[in-house]
């Protein structure tokens, strides 16, 4: 009979423990102070997941920091559920790098050129200032000249090309999601979490997973 009630005093403890810090998961993480809510509902590109949209700048050092020391360990470990996916940020100034984004996605070498980018303009921004300057490093990873200059040639009824359309998509995104800063991560086109908030980038995705697990509930009931 003691040991019964020994074992029992565990497992009570046990789910105090748990809950308490479940309780406290939910305390330290508050809405309005270390993540936005958006006002409206934002899109996602696979309905099927729950994703994770990252908005950063190629010419950014905070972001250079974050892509290289701390989403690559957190993106390894994402569950089968979520989606992790990058947007570039249009700011004025940042349009040039964010049209060499959009070449490298619709050339299917994104994955390849987006760490070579990164390198490339964190080494010397001055000299990567216009998307021309940036050709070069696709002809290196052996993208072909036509293909690429095809990207930015204007055509159909808005006499408009392929990456002007991008960035004019990617522009009405940026105001949706009221970044004022990068890098930002916004979490199934609900919430908004950027590092001055969160406190530090390892907090950016502690939140961010919290948020995935705050969506996970919400649709399983």
């Amino acid at each position: 009979m003691k040991k019964m009630l020994t074992s029992l005093s565990v497992l009570f403890s046990f789910c105090v423990l748990f809950w308490s810090t479940h309780s406290i998961a939910e305390d330290v993480w508050q809405e309005g102070k270390h993540y936005k809510t958006l006002p409206v509902v934002v899109a996602t590109e696979d309905p099927s997941k729950l994703e994770v949209l990252e908005v950063f700048w190629y010419g950014c050092p905070h972001c250079y920091e974050f892509n290289n020391d701390f989403l690559p360990k957190w993106e390894a470990s994402l569950p089968a559920d979520v989606k992790f996916t990058l947007m570039p940020a249009t700011f004025r100034g940042w349009v040039e790098h964010a049209k060499a984004f959009y070449a490298a996605k619709f050339l299917g070498v994104q994955k390849e050129m987006h760490q070579p980018l990164f390198d490339a303009i964190q080494a010397n921004p001055k000299k990567y200032k216009e998307v021309d300057d940036l050709k070069p490093l696709f002809l290196k990873q052996g993208v072909d000249e036509q293909a690429f200059d095809q990207l930015f040639e204007t055509g159909g009824f808005r006499k408009i090309s392929q990456i002007d359309h991008a960035i004019a998509q990617a522009e009405q995104k940026l105001k949706s999601f009221r970044i004022t800063g990068v890098p930002a991560l916004i979490v199934n086109g609900k919430y908004k979490v950027g590092v001055q908030d969160a406190g530090s980038f390892s907090n950016m995705l502690k939140i961010v997973d919290f948020l995935l697990e705050k969506e996970r509930q919400a649709l399983a009931k």
